[in-house]
C-alpha cells in the first residue's frame, strides 16, 4: 500500500495518477481493520417488555361475602370476597359453607347447583362434590354429552374456605393480596414518557 502511494505521487501523468489511485482505493478498504462486531442484538425501543411488580405477603381475614338473608336450605349463592368468586352453600340443616364458585373444567357457577347430604351437585356435568372438602363425589362428569367429552380428564375438586356468620353475614377467610399478587405480572408497552412510581413507563 505505500509503494503503490509513493507511485502515485511520482507519476508525472495525471491520467496514471486517477488510474492507480482508482485501483489503490478497493486495496486499502480491503486492509483497513474491522472492529469486532457485538453479536447481541439491538433492543427495540418500542418493544413490550413484561415487568413483574412486587408481591406482597399473604395475609389472610375473613371479609364478608353475602348477606345471611340471602341464605336458604339446600340451596347456594355467590359472593366476592377480596376479588376471588365464592360459592357460599347452606346444606339441608343449615350448616354454611364457602367453596370456589367455579365448576371443574368449564368454570361455571356452582352456586346454581342444589346442596344436600354435605354435597353441592354441579347441575350442568352432574359432579358433586362435599362441601367440607371440596372433592368429587360418586362419579366425575356422569351426565351426557360429559361423560364421554371429560372421561379422559382428572377429576379435579374445589377449593374450601372457613367460613362464620355474624352481623348480617356471611364472612369468609380469604387471601387478601391473593388478586394482587396474580396480577402483579403483567405486560406493558413504552408507548410514552410517562414515568412511574416503580421507575417503568405505560
Amino acid at each position: 500500500l505505500y509503494c503503490l502511494t509513493e507511485l502515485i505521487q511520482g507519476c508525472n501523468c495525471d491520467r496514471m495518477r486517477v488510474l492507480l489511485a482508482l485501483m489503490l482505493a478497493p486495496l486499502a478498504a480491503a486492509l483497513q481493520p474491522t472492529l469486532p462486531t457485538s453479536t447481541r442484538a439491538a433492543r427495540p425501543s418500542t418493544a413490550l417488555q413484561m415487568v413483574y411488580g412486587k408481591t406482597r405477603a399473604s395475609s389472610r381475614k375473613f371479609v364478608p361475602a353475602v348477606s345471611q338473608s340471602e341464605l336458604s336450605p339446600g340451596k347456594a349463592v355467590s359472593g366476592i370476597c377480596a376479588g376471588l368468586d365464592i360459592c357460599v352453600a347452606v346444606d339441608t340443616d343449615g350448616s354454611v359453607y364457602a367453596l370456589g364458585n367455579k365448576s371443574p373444567v368449564l368454570g361455571t357457577p356452582m352456586a346454581a347447583g342444589r346442596v344436600a347430604g354435605g354435597e353441592i351437585k354441579d347441575p350442568l356435568t352432574g359432579t358433586s362434590f362435599s362441601v367440607k372438602s371440596g372433592q368429587v363425589v360418586g362419579p366425575w362428569c356422569p351426565n351426557f354429552p360429559f361423560n364421554f367429552l371429560f372421561s379422559v380428564i382428572e377429576p379435579q375438586g374445589l377449593p374450601v374456605f372457613k367460613c362464620k356468620t355474624g352481623g348480617g353475614a356471611v364472612q369468609v377467610e380469604v387471601d387478601v393480596n391473593a388478586k394482587t399478587n396474580f396480577e402483579s405480572g403483567y405486560w406493558k408497552g413504552i408507548l410514552d414518557a410517562q414515568g412511574k412510581t416503580d421507575g417503568g413507563y405505560y
